[in-house]
């Protein structure tokens, strides 16, 4: 038996511009940290891939927690 009085709905909702553009300029800094702790591990600088990967890992927990504030605040 089908219930014809349901409707589903979906929100959609405009981003200002520079949301986009903060999170193009985030994706570029994951991109570049990435690559500089890429490149330090296979020269073997364990220093330098260190401290890349901890602000590789900083910035993707940072972004992801935001993420996850305007989700829970929206």
């Amino acid at each position: 038996m089908e219930n014809k009085d349901r409707y589903h709905f979906l929100k959609v909702r405009k981003k200002p511009w520079y949301i986009w553009l903060l999170r193009l300029f985030w994706l570029a800094w994951i991109i570049f940290w990435t690559e500089v702790a890429w490149g330090s591990w296979k020269e073997l600088e364990p220093r330098a891939a260190l401290i890349s990967l901890g602000i590789l890992l900083l910035s993707l927990a940072v972004g992801i927690s935001l993420w996850f504030y305007g989700r829970r605040k929206a």
